[in-house]
């Protein structure tokens, strides 16, 4: 379950109006094969809408890049179990 930025809840406006990742070159969050993807992970960690990120990603089945502060490949073990619970 995803817990709703404080910012989000008062204004009423879209989790991505207060996305981090708005305010950087996006590149870093779609590093190319052997480049760190700790560049992408440390604006996620600074980011009060890393939730709304992530839970979009799995909704989405995104396959790309860093979301909600994990790769791809961390989110999918996470992507099929919110498979797994949407249909059921």
């Amino acid at each position: 379950m995803v817990t709703l930025s404080l910012a989000r809840v008062t204004t009423g406006r879209p989790w991505q109006d207060f996305a981090r990742c708005a305010e950087t070159d996006p590149e870093i969050f779609f590093p190319e094969g052997g480049q760190s993807t700790e560049p992408a992970k440390k604006v996620c960690r600074r980011c009060e809408v890393r939730g709304e990120c992530l839970q979009d990603a799995l909704a989405k089945g995104e396959r790309f890049g860093v979301r909600g502060g994990l790769s791809e490949r961390e989110r999918r073990p996470l992507r099929r179990q919110y498979r797994k619970e949407v249909a059921a």
